[in-house]
């Protein structure tokens, strides 16, 4: 009974973005959120990495809206943050969901 408390108190779904009020705190969201995903990545289901995608095509969508406010080096954090991701989701997912990022992304930024 112990160990099931334990267990309790540890996050196992998918990391959330959660969506900046202040432009300027954008980018701190997503590499939260990135972080939250590589931490906890390895235990993610099919169901999980779904939501993830979702998350991030929230977050690409966030960026494409505030790109042009940000500074050349927020952008280049938000590049990096992008690549981070796909580095979980190469190391923990499946090709089809990197395929699926790949093409949100691509489809974001045009």
């Amino acid at each position: 009974m112990i160990i099931m408390f334990a267990f309790a108190g540890c996050q196992r779904g998918p990391a959330m973005y959660e969506k900046a009020e202040n432009p300027n705190q954008f980018v701190d969201h997503v590499e939260k959120f990135v972080k939250q995903t590589e931490k906890y990545s390895k235990h993610y289901s099919a169901e999980d990495w779904q939501v993830a995608v979702e998350q991030f095509v929230a977050m690409t969508k966030d960026y494409v809206e505030n790109r042009r406010s940000l500074k050349p080096a927020d952008q280049m954090r938000f590049d990096n943050a992008r690549l981070q991701f796909m580095r979980a989701i190469d190391a923990n997912g499946n090709a089809d969901i990197a395929k699926q990022v790949k093409e949100v992304y691509s489809q974001a930024v045009e």
